[in-house]
């Protein structure tokens, strides 16, 4: 498996020990609904014994955990399906459901993972499962924001440009000059100025 690294001019030889590796994938459903799968396979590079499932070969799952929310645009989600395909005990999961339980008519915005995240700590939820919780959630808002209609290099529409997560990092800060320039709908300087030593 080829994986791609950081390269650094002060390089030190090393070797592959754990590969960790989440994919998302977003749908578009006929029903109208979008479907958000994470995936996540835990392999090493060597063999390696489990209790319950014996000998594990070179890059076979130790780890292989999937998760998909079913939203709507408002990023409602409307059913969950939790699956463990491979883990290190059988009874990992027995906890699946859980996550339809606690996480279907909720809405993926700002509170959203710090709310799954307790509701999902220690002995409630999976690990791994809940790990996947902020990646499908970014998925989600890329596959609204992307959508076809806006590959024409048109301007998103007021209610599209509102999804956007703006001061959700360093280049979309509501005083920068990226917001003030593309959505000025959006732009404040009231961060700016609260800032200002003066």
């Amino acid at each position: 498996m080829m994986i791609n690294t950081i390269k650094d001019k002060a390089f030190v030889s090393r070797k592959t020990i754990h590969v960790r590796e989440i994919t998302c994938v977003a749908y578009q459903r006929t029903d109208g609904l979008i479907d958000i799968e994470g995936t996540l396979v835990d392999t090493k590079p060597e063999g390696i014994f489990l209790q319950e499932r014996g000998g594990i070969g070179p890059d076979e799952p130790v780890h292989e955990m999937t998760l998909r929310l079913t939203v709507d645009r408002g990023l409602q989600i409307h059913d969950v399906v939790a699956e463990t395909v491979h883990s290190p005990f059988s009874i990992c999961g027995a906890i699946t459901e859980h996550y339809k339980l606690l996480l279907i008519g909720q809405q993926i915005g700002p509170g959203f993972i710090k709310s799954a995240k307790r509701n999902f700590r220690g002995t409630s939820g999976c690990t791994h499962l809940t790990e996947l919780l902020p990646s499908i959630s970014t998925t989600a808002f890329q596959a609204l924001w992307g959508e076809p209609a806006n590959v024409d290099g048109s301007e998103l529409r007021a209610d599209e440009s509102s999804k956007l997560p703006f001061d959700g990092c360093h280049a979309l800060r509501s005083d920068g000059v990226i917001v003030k320039m593309y959505y000025p709908e959006a732009y404040s300087n009231e961060q700016a100025e609260s800032h200002d030593p003066a």
